[in-house]
């Protein structure tokens, strides 16, 4: 009957640790760690991406403006 107790036991101990376990995870969604490499990163791609947004507008047009050149030469 000693093992029964050691399976009891065993089963008391992880139901502590899930109980631990499901405390932390409550714990990290209310309070998400912070990782400022995360939010550099976050920021530097921002900044990338608002610099390609306005290379891309620019180049769009120029395009316009050389398609509109070409179609005007094409119609003389």
């Amino acid at each position: 009957m000693g093992s029964i107790r050691g399976i009891a036991e065993a089963a008391d101990r992880l139901e502590r640790a899930v109980l631990r376990l499901e405390a932390a995870v409550e714990s990290m969604a209310e309070t998400p760690p912070q990782r400022p490499d995360l939010k550099a990163a976050l920021a530097a791609a921002k900044a990338q991406y608002a610099s390609l947004a306005k290379l891309t507008h620019t180049v769009a047009t120029r395009l316009d403006g050389a398609i509109h050149r070409l179609d005007s030469a094409l119609e003389e």
